[in-house]
This record gives structure tokens, C-alpha cells and sequence, in this order.
């Protein structure tokens, strides 16, 4: 039955179904009209998806995306996904509904305009989209075979930053990005690590610092302990701090421009941040170069100074060295340079004669 809230001039109404509250104004002062409100409630509750379980692939969406992907550095890129898809297949049809051709559909038409991998990408965020939906709001699936539709890609290339574009690159970037880009480049952080550093995961005394590292939907948060060089320690000091929260408790914000707001740093999720890098790496010149590609150049260079890999694995945080092994490259190559200033079948009286001769060639 409808109530009166004290202090309240409207009746409202307050019920339960299948466990879920549902609560609200009738809008009205007359008891009469406020029953006849209820029982429109009651009847619109008994077919609320939360109740029936069948959602719309734009409602799926929408929950995930505000329960999960919005407080993340990569919300943008989940929006993009979720916006591909619904460009091909109907926002308004239900999860239990969806087929296996809506997904063959999908990567058909998509073909034409972004790569395997990108349509890869784009098909898992819908599968752990649903996923989510199944398990956290009992939405009920149609059976659907992500795998079937998965295509194939290259393997995963490694591009590294030559120090000719680092240069290039510094001169275009913003200001406020260039201590962003740095730290990359000195750490091999992923995106996501650098965004979430907070200042209270900097211990200086101990010239150390907690990252936290990438897991999947289905494994708890982990962290890793990273040592901070000299370098890494001024790059920290002589950086700005926002003024007010969430944005100061992050080591790492973005300067907001054109804003009638009194707080100009923010922090970099759901920003612009990478779409003003990736303006830099246009004018700069650079082709084929992303963000994640500071953690390869990264890799790569300590690989060449140290020629240890399982070092190099520790401080990339993977848990397996043969994930590192994409970087043995540089090893080879390093080698194959050592060989070329090596003979096994010259003796020291040979090489002498042979660098006199060459010596003599140069003069004359």
C-alpha cells in the first residue's frame, strides 16, 4: 500500500520482487490515484530486466560499462568497442536473442575497415560485457561461440623507439605529457599502471614503488615492488600536483584547457591525454607507434645494456620469461655483431698482418 514519507506531500510507493526493491514517488496527493500508481509500478517491476533477466545488448552495455569499464584508463577504448558493435548489430535486441550469425555479421562488416586484431579486441569486450551481465545481473544468454569467430592475427611485433624519433617526439609533445611519456620510457609501465599511481605508492626512503600490474576479469589485483633510479625520483619530484580530490592523490594528471572549472589538472582517465600523444606521434612523424610501444622500447634498451633477460622479465612484471622472449632479438643481434669482429681461424700474428694491411689500404 502507499505511504507518506513524514515532511513529504505525495504518496509513495515501497515493494519487493524476487529480492529487489523498488521505491518511489507516486506523484500524486490523492490516495485513490497513488494505488493506481502502485499497481502500474508492480506490473512495469515484473517485467523489468532485473527481473526477467532479458536484457538488451544496449542495456548490457550500458552496465557494463558504468559498473566496470568508466572508472578505467581504457573506458574510451570500451566505448569505442561497444559503439562498433551496435553499429552492426541492433542495440534493442535482447541478450537471449542474439545468434551466431549477429557475430559472423559483425566481423564481415568490419572487415573492410579495421584490422583482425581490432575486431579480436572488439569481440571479447562484447563476451565479457554478457559474461558480466549473466553472472552479476542474471541476465540469461543465448549460447554464443566467440571462438568461432576469432581471427587470425600476426605475431605480436615489437617496435621500439630509435633515439633520432624520441627526439622528434619530445619537441611535439604537450608539456604536461612529456613527464607522462618519460616515465614510460624509464619504467616499461603499461598505460593503465601509470594512470593508477597514487602518491601513496611511492615510498621515497626506499626508493620504491607499487604498480599495479594487468590480471584478467576473473584474478584479484596484483602489484609489483619497482626500485626507482635516480632519474625516476627527479622525474617524480618536479611534478605538479593537482589541487583538489580524486585528481591530487594521483602521481600523474593532465592539464585540462579551456575549462570555465577552477581545478586545470585532472587525472589522465578519460581524458584526451592519449589522443594529444597520439597527435605528437603524427607530427613527429613517426608511423606504426603507440603508447604501449614505449614498454617495447623499454624493454628493448635494457635488454641491450644488460644482456639479461630474466632481469629484464622481473622488471616487465611477467610472470613467465618466455613471455620476454620476444625481445631475444636484440640478443641476436648483439651477438651477431660480436662474431663480426671475430675470427676463429686467425691467430694473433694473422689478425696483426691483416689490420697492417688494411691500415695500409686506408693511407694509401
Amino acid at each position: 500500500m502507499p505511504y507518506r514519507p513524514k515532511g513529504s506531500r505525495f504518496w509513495h510507493y515501497d515493494f519487493q520482487i524476487r529480492g529487489r526493491r523498488f521505491h518511489g514517488s507516486c506523484g500524486t496527493e490523492d490516495f485513490e490515484e497513488a494505488k493506481a500508481v502502485e499497481a502500474a509500478a508492480r506490473v512495469k517491476a515484473k517485467h523489468a530486466p532485473q527481473i526477467t533477466g532479458r536484457f538488451t545488448l544496449s542495456e548490457a552495455f550500458g552496465t557494463y560499462y558504468s559498473d566496470v569499464c568508466a572508472h578505467q584508463p581504457s573506458a574510451r577504448t570500451a566505448m569505442s568497442h561497444f559503439r562498433s558493435v551496435l553499429g552492426v548489430i541492433d542495440g534493442k535486441t535482447h541478450l537471449d536473442a542474439l545468434k551466431q550469425s549477429d557475430l559472423t555479421r559483425f566481423r564481415s562488416v568490419r572487415r573492410w575497415h579495421v584490422s583482425g586484431a581490432t575486431i579480436n579486441r572488439t569481440l571479447q569486450a562484447m563476451g565479457r560485457a554478457l559474461r558480466y551481465m549473466e553472472k552479476h545481473h542474471g541476465a540469461k544468454l543465448a549460447e554464443l561461440d566467440f571462438k568461432a569467430v576469432k581471427l587470425a592475427e600476426p605475431k605480436e611485433r615489437v617496435r621500439s623507439l630509435t633515439l633520432a624519433e624520441q627526439g622528434r617526439l619530445f619537441e611535439k609533445l604537450r608539456p604536461d605529457l612529456l613527464p607522462l611519456v618519460k616515465f614510460a620510457l624509464m619504467t616499461g609501465a603499461r598505460q593503465a599502471s601509470i594512470c593508477n599511481l597514487r602518491w601513496r605508492d611511492i615510498d621515497h626512503d626506499a626508493a620504491r614503488m607499487t604498480l599495479q600490474m594487468k590480471t584478467d576479469s576473473k584474478t584479484e589485483a596484483k602489484t609489483m615492488a619497482f626500485p626507482m633510479s635516480r632519474e625516476i625520483k627527479a622525474l617524480i619530484g618536479a611534478l605538479p600536483r593537482a589541487e583538489h580530490p580524486p585528481h591530487r592523490d594521483y602521481v600523474f594528471t593532465f592539464e585540462v584547457q579551456n575549462r570555465k572549472k577552477p581545478e586545470r589538472r585532472r587525472i589522465i582517465q578519460n581524458s584526451t591525454a592519449f589522443e594529444h600523444f597520439a597527435a605528437a606521434v603524427n607530427a613527429a612523424g613517426i608511423e606504426d607507434f603507440r603508447f604501449h610501444d614505449l614498454r617495447h622500447t623499454f624493454a628493448t634498451r635494457m635488454l641491450r645494456q644488460t644482456q639479461n633477460l630474466k632481469l629484464v622479465s622481473r622488471l616487465l612484471g611477467h610472470s613467465e620469461i618466455t613471455t620476454t622472449s620476444r625481445y631475444a632479438h636484440v640478443l641476436d643481434d648483439d651477438l651477431a655483431s660480436a662474431l663480426d669482429g671475430f675470427s676463429a681461424l686467425q691467430n694473433d700474428e694473422s689478425r696483426r698482418f691483416s689490420r697492417r694491411q688494411k691500415k695500409s689500404a686506408d693511407n694509401s
